[in-house]
């Protein structure tokens, strides 16, 4: 009876170590996931910068299209110099890119810059003298304004619109990475 027991213990510790270490290794295939999507980007392959990344449109109008090659139907069509899109993949020379909006489409690569711009995403947004709330204000910046985006640092972002320079919240723009800043 000993000795049946003690076989059926190394069995059944055989089989528990070996759900134990598919366990672990489960657990490490998710951690590892984890952390890469935690970065948010990648490296593209095609041109070896960070995926997702913003650039902007060089023209005042550029094509957006279903695929990456000019065979595929033309979806929109943007009128704004200077729109920040985000790059989110990349095809050859064609590059798929959103919009603020939500847009998605492929645009070649040589009608993008990469200048940074942004784009207010609130109704209206005050752009201050200082990065501070109690900064007075310069300007109303209304919806779909676009400026040149200087730098970011915490919650503010110091654009220039015209001949002005100011701060914004970040959290009123768009075209910038939430992280990077």
């Amino acid at each position: 009876m000993v000795v049946t027991s003690l076989k059926d213990f190394l069995t059944k510790f055989k089989l528990f170590s070996k759900v134990f270490v598919i366990a672990v290794l489960i657990n490490l295939f998710f951690i590892v996931n984890m952390l890469s999507a935690s970065s948010g980007s990648k490296i593209s392959k095609t041109t070896g910068l960070p995926l997702p990344r913003f650039v902007s449109l060089k023209s005042n109008k550029v094509n957006l299209r279903r695929g990456p090659s000019l065979d595929y139907k033309i979806d929109w069509v943007y009128k704004r110099k200077h729109l920040p899109l985000m790059i989110v993949s990349e095809f050859g020379h064609w590059r798929q890119v959103t919009d603020f909006e939500g847009y998605t489409g492929w645009i070649y690569k040589d009608l993008l810059s990469g200048s940074r711009y942004i784009i207010v995403n609130k109704k209206e947004t005050l752009l201050r003298n200082k990065a501070t709330f109690d900064s007075l204000g310069k300007a109303i910046l209304k919806r779909k304004v676009i400026a040149k985006l200087i730098d970011c640092e915490g919650l503010w972002c110091f654009i220039r619109i015209s001949n002005m320079r100011g701060y914004v919240l970040a959290e009123h723009i768009w075209g910038i990475s939430i992280d990077k800043r």
